[in-house]
């Protein structure tokens, strides 16, 4: 049995925020954070969209460089169970809203040992995922790909070293288990 990993993409089109009849009845138990206080979640889904369309990333490295985690961002975009999520927890939006399209795109130029993510390509392989599916989830070819698991490539893109540890985590291996140390990336200084 194989697991799959769902591909980012970098363009989407947001799910739609429009109301149910049942958003107009009086709902008896509201979720709550943490810190109680929760926002409404179709302008932060805007501005995910903003940051993919205009930095070129796709939304896994959106999650990895504001600090939100994936599943909380694919439901944002995506909704669950065909709806749209209708609020977001505060500190999340706070995140979200903190970057700017300028403030991701050092993935796509910055180069990094391509270790790590050559560690996680084999991973992705060995529970079983298709060359096609892990190329396509970190946006290069299947050569490339190919390469880079048998350690021909030295070096890749900090956004493809980013997609890779986003990629195993999706299906629930974490960087602690990869025995490549968590990844360490941060913007790099001006």
């Amino acid at each position: 049995m194989s697991a799959t990993i769902a591909a980012p993409l970098t363009r989407v089109r947001a799910a739609r925020t429009t109301p149910s009849a049942s958003t107009s009845t009086v709902r008896s138990a509201q979720p709550v954070h943490q810190d109680g206080r929760w926002v409404l979640a179709a302008p932060f889904r805007a501005h995910v969209v903003h940051l993919m369309n205009n930095a070129q990333v796709p939304w896994p490295a959106i999650a990895y460089q504001s600090g939100v985690p994936q599943a909380t961002l694919r439901t944002l975009l995506f909704g669950r169970n065909g709806k749209a999520r209708t609020k977001i927890a505060h500190h999340a939006a706070s995140q979200l809203i903190a970057l700017r399209p300028e403030d991701l795109r050092w993935m796509r130029v910055s180069q990094v040992s391509a270790g790590r993510a050559a560690a996680r390509i084999r991973i992705l392989r060995g529970r079983g995922i298709p060359w096609e599916q892990i190329s396509a989830y970190l946006h290069l070819d299947v050569e490339t790909c190919g390469a880079m698991a048998r350690g021909e490539r030295t070096s890749c893109s900090a956004m493809v070293d980013i997609l890779a540890q986003a990629a195993c985590e999706s299906i629930g291996i974490h960087s602690w288990e990869t025995g490549t140390g968590a990844a360490s990336l941060a913007t790099p200084q001006a």
